[in-house]
């Protein structure tokens, strides 16, 4: 009895698994990966510097400095990610074509399996023992068997490959999934880092406005202060030219009330913090020259003669009522920035005797005081602290 058997379709090996990663992907990715973690760390340094900085003398200089740098830092971070989004964009288009390159090879093994069951609907059940039992010769059955044992093995084979490329495919997928995850968060990160960048940048350009403002502020602050001080000594020099060309006509000197033993012994004209010392002083980017002292104390508190003297001059000023006295020889007081005057031209004072009240700045309560001392060419103003009672 013959048996009709089919022909085994041609075959071949599966395709190799999932190509590996190029190694100049990894190389970047990881690359870019370190470098994003240096930059990451600097930039938790500077914003912990920042953070100290606040409310440090010339904190503001610092901190745009430190903002600068911050930028550089976000400007790095958008580079490495960048750097990263190409890199896995590219590591993703080749994951792709392995996918596509499984779906093709699943497709044509499922056609040589649906080709081989229809087949085998065909034929019928193939019963192995009737194969081998109709051979005409040992020669016949050992071919009977082997091709048996070929087509047992082929359907296994082929099965086998089917269900390892549907399962690399899902893999493939899943891959494919995971990575666009992250391709979508280091997109999300970029877009982080650009608001961040965005925000730093809006700090930067505050802070150059703030030293615009302060460099404006200060640039009229020295004006004034130049003008008002230019006026302070017009007026001391010419009330001591006023003052000798008096003696000169009754043909007398005046003796100074204030003599050298008066050196660190006169009584403060107000108690209170000093706010600025004699000479220049720096405020930020900005050097003030300052002619007196500034005293703090409460508004309306009193504030007395350092000395006995004449009222020289009572003049009312943008920053407050001023006083000057006349100590004789050269010698004068001056006291600013006063709420209210109690005395008038002409008038003697004594040791101690209140000439006014403490004005100054509605936030900072003070005065401005001055001594000056006779000069090669007039009156030339000098430390007051050297002429003031010592404090505890």
């Amino acid at each position: 009895m013959s048996v009709a058997v089919a022909t085994i379709p041609a075959w071949t090996a599966p395709a190799s698994a999932i190509a590996q990663e190029s190694p100049d992907v990894r190389r970047r990715l990881d690359e870019s990966q370190a470098r994003l973690e240096v930059i990451r760390e600097e930039r938790q340094r500077l914003r912990r510097e920042l953070a100290g900085i606040a409310g440090q003398v010339s904190g503001d200089s610092a901190e745009l400095l430190n903002i600068e740098r911050q930028i550089d830092a976000s400007a790095s971070l958008l580079a490495e990610f960048d750097v990263q989004v190409l890199a896995l964009s590219d590591r993703l288009t080749a994951m792709t074509r392995e996918m596509l390159l499984t779906r093709d090879e699943l497709t044509a093994r499922r056609v040589v399996l649906r080709a081989r069951l229809r087949d085998i609907y065909k034929r019928g059940p193939l019963r192995t023992v009737e194969v081998l039992l109709s051979s005409r010769s040992f020669s016949d059955l050992l071919n009977r068997y082997r091709y048996l044992r070929d087509v047992a093995v082929f359907d296994r084979m082929l099965l086998e490959d089917v269900r390892e490329l549907e399962g690399r495919l899902a893999d493939q997928r899943g891959g494919l999934s995971r990575e666009g995850d992250r391709i979508a968060g280091v997109r999300a990160e970029h877009l982080r880092e650009y608001d961040e960048l965005e925000r730093l940048e809006g700090q930067r350009q505050e802070r150059l406005r703030r030293f615009a403002d302060q460099r404006d502020e200060a640039q009229s602050t020295l004006a004034r202060l130049a003008a008002e001080e230019a006026e302070l000594r017009a007026l001391i020099g010419g009330l001591e030219e006023r003052r000798r060309s008096a003696e000169r006509e009754a043909g007398t000197a005046s003796v100074s009330s204030l003599t050298t033993g008066d050196l660190g012994r006169l009584a403060w004209p107000v108690e209170g913090e000093i706010l600025w010392r004699f000479g220049p002083e720096r405020e930020g980017r900005t050097t003030i020259p300052r002619e007196g002292i500034g005293i703090a104390a409460p508004r309306g508190t009193p504030v007395n003669a350092v000395d006995r003297g004449t009222v020289a001059s009572v003049a009312a000023r943008a920053s407050g009522q001023t006083v000057i006295l006349d100590h004789g020889g050269g010698f004068y007081s001056s006291y600013q920035k006063l709420r209210d005057v109690t005395v008038r031209e002409g008038q003697p004072v004594g040791e101690g005797e209140p000439i006014g009240h403490v004005g100054g700045d509605a936030t900072r309560p003070h005065i401005e005081f001055h001594i000056y001392e006779p000069g090669a060419v007039g009156p030339r103003a000098v430390d007051p602290v050297r002429w003031l009672r010592g404090r505890p």
